[in-house]
C-alpha cells in the first residue's frame, strides 16, 4: 500500500486559475510520491482548453494524463472517466478548488491499509484555517452536514477517530478494484450526493470509512457555478437508493466527543456542552479572570461550544462600546449554538448595529414561521421519530426527542 501508484483524478470544468493552483500545490508537495495526475476536462470553455496540457506536462512530464470530454458529464461521469484512464492501483479523487499541504499523502496510504478500510479522506480546512470537513453527519431528520464545521483548525476533536457513514468526495482515497466493485460513482446524480452514495455502497459491502487528521488539504469549497442546483432531486434519488441503510448519527458522533445534540422549537439542531461541563467552565473562568477579553478568546479557541464564553465575550465588547465586534462574536456564536439566549443576544446586537428593520429580517430567518398548526406539526413529527428511534433500539436518540417534548411539546 505504501508503494502502490496513486492516480490523482481531478475533474474540472472551467475555473482554470483554481486548477492551475491545485496542480502547482501537488507538484510542490507530492513530487517524491509514486503518482500520476489525471485531469478530466468536462468540456471547459475557458483557458483550461489551451493551458491545461502545457502546465501539466511542465509539472509532471509523462506522469500527467489529460482526459478531454466533449460534453460536461458532471462529477460522477468525469470521475468515472478518470478512473477508467488511471493506471494506478489506488485512486485519489480531488476537487480542483483545493491545495494540498506538506506530507498529505503518506498518512492516507497508511490509513487505507487498515483491515477492511474502504475509503479514507483528509481533514479539510477552509482558507481561514477553520474546519471544513472531518466527516459527514445525518441529523435526527436525516439532514446532511459537515461535522464540526467552523471549529478552529488546530482543535483536537475533529481529529478523533469515529464511525462514519460518509465522507466527502472532494478528497478521497480508495483502491481501484474496490471502486469498481461498488460500480464507481452512480451517474444518475447531477453534481451532488455521488460521494454519499458511493460511501453507502462501500459500507453495504462491509468496508469502513475514515478521515485521517494527519493529512490536511485546504478546500475553497463549491466554486463551480450551479453546484447546488440539483440538491432536491439528488437528495430524493439518494433516499430511494440508500434509505434502508441510512441512519441518524449526529447524536452518536456528538456523544463520543463529549457533546450533546439539541433540537430547537422548529427542529433546528446544534451541539452543546453538557450542562454540568458548561457550568464548570463558567465558574472556573470567573474565578481566574475578570472581564479578560484575551483570556476569553483563548478559551473559545479551546472550546468553541462554550456558550458562556461567547456570552461573556459579547458582554465585554458591548461594555466598552465596540458594538460591531460584539455583533461579529454573536454571529460566530450563532454558527455553533441555536439556544434562545444566544439568539436574543444576536438580535439585540444586530438591532444596535444594523437597525430594527434588519434585525426583524434576521429574527424571521432564525425563527421561521410560527403558529399553532406548525407547533402541532413539529410535535407530531417528533413523536413519530421517537417511536422510530425506540423501534431501532436507539435509546440515545429517543432521549433527544424526550427532552424536546418536555421543553416544547406541552403547549
Amino acid at each position: 500500500m505504501n508503494n502502490a501508484k496513486v492516480s490523482i483524478i481531478i475533474p474540472v470544468w472551467n475555473l482554470w486559475n483554481m486548477t492551475a493552483a491545485c496542480l502547482r500545490s501537488l507538484a510542490m508537495h507530492t513530487r517524491e510520491e509514486n503518482v500520476e495526475i489525471v485531469v478530466v476536462d468536462n468540456g471547459s470553455t475557458d483557458a483550461t482548453t489551451t493551458e491545461l496540457e502545457a502546465l501539466g506536462r511542465a509539472l509532471w512530464g509523462a506522469a500527467f494524463c489529460p482526459v478531454r470530454l466533449t460534453t460536461n458529464m458532471g462529477f460522477a461521469g468525469g470521475c468515472n472517466a478518470g478512473a477508467a484512464a488511471a493506471t494506478g492501483d489506488l485512486l485519489f479523487f480531488l476537487n480542483n478548488d483545493t491545495t494540498v499541504t506538506p506530507g498529505w499523502l503518506p498518512p492516507l496510504r497508511e490509513a487505507l491499509g487498515r483491515q477492511r478500510m474502504g475509503v479514507v479522506g483528509p481533514l479539510l480546512l477552509y482558507p481561514n484555517g477553520t474546519i471544513q470537513h472531518c466527516g459527514i453527519f445525518f441529523t435526527p431528520f436525516l439532514q446532511v452536514g459537515h461535522l464540526y464545521e467552523g471549529f478552529p483548525g488546530g482543535h483536537p476533536v475533529p481529529r478523533n477517530k469515529r464511525p462514519l457513514q460518509a465522507i466527502t468526495g472532494a478528497a478521497m482515497l480508495l483502491r481501484k478494484d474496490v471502486f469498481w466493485e461498488c460500480g464507481g460513482f452512480f451517474e444518475g446524480f447531477r453534481n451532488g450526493f455521488e460521494d454519499l452514495d458511493l460511501c453507502f455502497e462501500l459500507r453495504g459491502k462491509g468496508y469502513a470509512l475514515a478521515v485521517e487528521g494527519r493529512s490536511v488539504i485546504v478546500h475553497h469549497t463549491s466554486q463551480t457555478p450551479g453546484r447546488f442546483d440539483h440538491d432536491n432531486a439528488n437528495g430524493m434519488l439518494f433516499c430511494q437508493r440508500q434509505a434502508r441503510r441510512l441512519r441518524p448519527d449526529l447524536h452518536i458522533l456528538a456523544a463520543l466527543d463529549g457533546y450533546e445534540l439539541r433540537l430547537g422549537p422548529n427542529l433546528g439542531h446544534w451541539l452543546e456542552l453538557p450542562e454540568a461541563v458548561e457550568e464548570k467552565r463558567n465558574v472556573d473562568f470567573d474565578a481566574r479572570f475578570t472581564a479578560n477579553e484575551e483570556a476569553c478568546r483563548a478559551e473559545l479557541e479551546r472550546e468553541p461550544l462554550w456558550r458562556g464564553g461567547w456570552h461573556r465575550l459579547m458582554d465585554m465588547l458591548e461594555a466598552r462600546g465596540d458594538m460591531t465586534a460584539a455583533l461579529l462574536s454573536a454571529t460566530r456564536c450563532a454558527m455553533f449554538l441555536g439556544d434562545e439566549v444566544s439568539r436574543e443576544k444576536l438580535l439585540h446586537l444586530t438591532e444596535a448595529v444594523e437597525g430594527p428593520d434588519y434585525a426583524a429580517s434576521v429574527r424571521a430567518g432564525l425563527t421561521g414561521a410560527v403558529g399553532d398548526d406548525l407547533a402541532k406539526s413539529a410535535k407530531a413529527r417528533v413523536q413519530r421519530a421517537r417511536r422510530a428511534a425506540y423501534a431501532m433500539g436507539d435509546v440515545l436518540l429517543a432521549e433527544v426527542f424526550n427532552k424536546w417534548l418536555l421543553r416544547y411539546g406541552q403547549a
